[in-house]
C-alpha cells in the first residue's frame, strides 16, 4: 500500500492544480447566485472526475502485476508523460505570438450569468478539456487497478487519490460557502494571483510531470 501511494499521491497532486478551473470557480463565487451556480459548478467536475476514475480503472481489471500489465503502466505513463510535455510546448511556443490563456472575465460569458444548467455544463466541459490533469489523474488509476494489493486496499487510495485531486476546488468552494465575509478577500486576491500566473503554472506543472512520468516509466 505504501508502495503504491508513492506512486498515485504526486500524480493527484499534480492533478489537483488547474489554474483554470479554480479561476472559473473563482469567477463563479463572485457573481449572482454564488452559492448554486458553484454547486452546480461542482456537481459537472465531480461527475467528470467519476468518468475518468473508472476508465482509468478500466484499463486493468486485474490483481495481477504480471510482466505484461507492468508494460501496459509504462506505456500508459510514456504516452501520458509525452502529451503533458507536448501541451507545455505548444503553450510556450503559442507564447511568443500571442497571448494563449485569456484573462479570467474573458474567458466565458456564462460564467456571472444565474444559469444553474449553464454552471454545470461549464463545470462538465472544463474538466472534459483539463487535458493536465486528465493526464495525470489516469495513470493514478491506471497503477491503483494494476496493483496486487487487496481490494479495500485499493478503494482506499482511489479514495485518498480523489479526496487528493479534487481538494483545491472543494476547499475553495467550502471556504466561500461556509464563510463568505471572511473568504471574499483571501479568495479575491487568490483570483487575481491566478489571472497573472495561469499560463507559467501550466507550463510548470506540465514538464515536472510528463518528466516524472517519463522517468517512472524507463527506471
Amino acid at each position: 500500500m505504501g508502495e503504491l501511494l508513492s506512486k498515485v499521491i504526486p500524480l493527484s497532486l499534480g492533478a489537483a492544480i488547474s489554474p483554470t478551473v479554480l479561476a472559473l470557480e473563482l469567477l463563479i463565487l463572485s457573481g449572482k447566485r454564488a452559492k448554486a451556480r458553484a454547486s452546480m459548478f461542482l456537481l459537472g467536475i465531480l461527475l467528470v472526475f467519476s468518468a475518468i476514475t473508472a476508465f482509468g480503472l478500466l484499463l486493468s481489471h486485474t490483481t495481477s502485476t504480471s510482466p505484461a500489465q507492468v508494460s501496459i503502466t509504462k506505456t500508459v505513463d510514456v504516452v501520458a508523460g509525452s502529451l503533458l510535455l507536448l501541451l507545455a510546448l505548444g503553450t510556450i511556443l503559442r507564447s511568443f505570438v500571442h497571448d494563449s490563456v485569456a484573462p479570467v472575465g474573458g474567458e466565458t460569458k456564462d460564467a456571472k450569468t444565474p444559469g444553474l444548467m449553464s454552471a454545470f455544463l461549464l463545470g462538465l466541459a472544463i474538466m472534459v478539456t483539463n487535458f493536465s490533469t486528465i493526464l495525470l489523474y489516469i495513470p493514478a488509476m491506471r497503477s491503483i487497478s494494476a496493483s496486487g494489493i487487496a481490494t479495500p486496499d485499493k478503494a482506499a487510495a482511489v479514495a485518498i487519490a480523489l479526496l487528493l485531486a479534487t481538494a483545491p476546488i472543494l476547499f475553495i468552494y467550502g471556504f466561500a460557502v461556509g464563510f463568505p465575509k471572511i473568504a471574499t478577500p483571501p479568495l479575491n486576491k487568490l483570483r487575481g494571483s491566478i489571472d497573472r500566473h495561469q499560463r507559467t503554472i501550466g507550463i510548470v506543472i506540465e514538464v515536472i510531470f510528463g518528466a516524472y512520468l517519463m522517468f517512472k516509466a524507463f527506471r
